[in-house]
């Protein structure tokens, strides 16, 4: 289930709403507390109740994704964006480079023959199972 959807909500609401008035009404009913701190007692209930729930949601249905070596990736995932040589590069076609924080594997575009040094910024063209592939920016 997709955090933040509309069965998310779905489930999250009603919740919200079962857990929170019947505390409030509750506490109206059965103690001398003023309606101020009855909603603030019902409030903290309904924000326990569904954090509960949602680590419950989560734990069941988690919304990671995760692409193991071979599939294909997003479209909006890595081509087009920036990454920074860091290491590799010399004298050979492979190196590696950091995208997002994240250290991988890259390969130079095969037509691509200007020299790639550390630091670097090239532009992710591809990516090949965990390899990327790499090319110096055109401006």
């Amino acid at each position: 289930m997709k955090r933040f959807s509309k069965v998310w909500w779905l489930i999250m609401v009603p919740t919200s709403i079962m857990v929170g008035l019947p505390t409030f009404l509750l506490l109206q009913g059965l103690t001398d507390l003023s309606w101020i701190a009855c909603g603030a007692v019902a409030l903290a209930a309904s924000v326990t109740a569904d954090v509960a729930i949602a680590l419950w949601m989560e734990s069941h249905a988690p919304t990671r994704v995760t692409i193991g070596p071979g599939e294909k990736f997003l479209k909006s995932e890595l081509p087009g964006e920036k990454a920074t040589v860091l290491s590799g590069f010399d004298g050979t076609s492979a190196g590696m480079v950091r995208v997002h924080g994240e250290t991988w594997r890259a390969r130079q575009k095969a037509d691509d023959h200007r020299a790639l040094s550390k630091g670097l910024q090239v532009s992710v063209i591809d990516r090949d199972n965990l390899t990327l592939i790499v090319s110096v920016h055109t401006h």
